[in-house]
């Protein structure tokens, strides 16, 4: 599929969600949105985190290949889509006669209280309660194991510079990646993005009535003094704006290099892959960005 056609530059700006004084409740509304997105089945293919697994998959070479793997999310937030992945995972693996594989949650801020209630829904997933900076490379698998970090709507966060480093800490301590943003994402400089992104601003005008109906609080900041949907706008949209494509991406890893990225591969033993797939027809995209060290290496 042809990537489609990025707007403008990148803008690296602020959003609410990533600054200290953020109130936790509209933190844990936009949670349970994304969850949801994460979750809904209005394609064939099924739910966007189903079609996430099967590119995480056919990426790693297939479901024995996938079984060489421990992953470990390493911005976890809250869980976002990885339980659901693990889920589907371990299920396709039991219908082929495989061995479960194992998932780790992580963060720089870890959120036990979510983690908990994860870990307490299955046995493959679990957590580590310190906290962890996915820029600097902290293995958690035994190096006879092998390591796929996952970054699932975050990598969009870092700016260049720590961007750079998770890259450079994956490479050197891990055995594959995935990033679904700008390397699992929702989000991006392009129309489709932008036109999903204004759906999910809409969103909360439901989602509030369904989830919340019980809570006078997130009923008035909705429907009265709107701050939860403009809360929305905005971090939606800086997230598009955020976002890298496949070649700013795969730069921050050659730039201090003089390599082309064909060259860097060969020379450090990876396979850089990208790609993308409608998932919430009829505009929602999930970008897909992957590497791969190769076997022999």
């Amino acid at each position: 599929m042809t990537m489609q056609r990025v707007l403008f530059p990148r803008l690296h700006l602020a959003e609410v969600e990533d600054q200290s004084w953020c109130p936790s409740w509209l933190r844990e509304h936009s949670h349970k949105a994304l969850l949801r997105t994460w979750r809904m089945a209005v394609s064939t293919r099924g739910p966007p985190a189903v079609q996430a697994c099967q590119i995480l998959v056919d990426q790693l070479g297939g479901l024995k290949n996938a079984t060489k793997y421990t992953f470990v999310d390493a911005c976890a937030g809250a869980g976002g889509p990885t339980p659901l992945i693990e889920q589907h995972m371990n299920q396709q693996l039991k219908s082929a006669g495989l061995h479960s594989v194992r998932f780790i949650l992580t963060d720089l801020w870890p959120d036990i209280k979510a983690w908990r209630e994860i870990t307490s829904g299955s046995e493959k997933i679990s957590y580590v309660e310190q906290p962890i900076d996915a820029t600097k490379g902290v293995r958690l698998v035994a190096p006879e194991g092998k390591e796929c970090r996952m970054f699932n709507l975050s990598f969009h966060h870092f700016d260049d510079t720590p961007a750079e480093k998770v890259l450079t800490s994956a490479v050197d301590s891990a055995d594959a990646f995935v990033f679904y943003d700008s390397i699992f994402e929702l989000t991006h400089r392009t129309l489709p993005a932008l036109l999903n992104t204004t759906l999910i601003i809409l969103s909360p005008f439901v989602t509030t009535l369904r989830d919340w109906w019980w809570s006078p609080m997130y009923l008035l900041f909705t429907y009265i003094i709107p701050i939860i949907p403009i809360f929305y706008a905005i971090d939606g949209y800086v997230s598009c704006a955020r976002c890298r494509t496949a070649d700013e991406t795969w730069n921050l890893l050659t730039r201090h290099t003089g390599l082309s990225v064909p060259e860097w591969e060969l020379k450090n033993g990876w396979e850089l892959r990208s790609g993308q797939q409608v998932v919430l027809p009829p505009f929602g995209t999930l970008y897909w960005y992957t590497g791969v060290k190769r076997e022999n290496v």
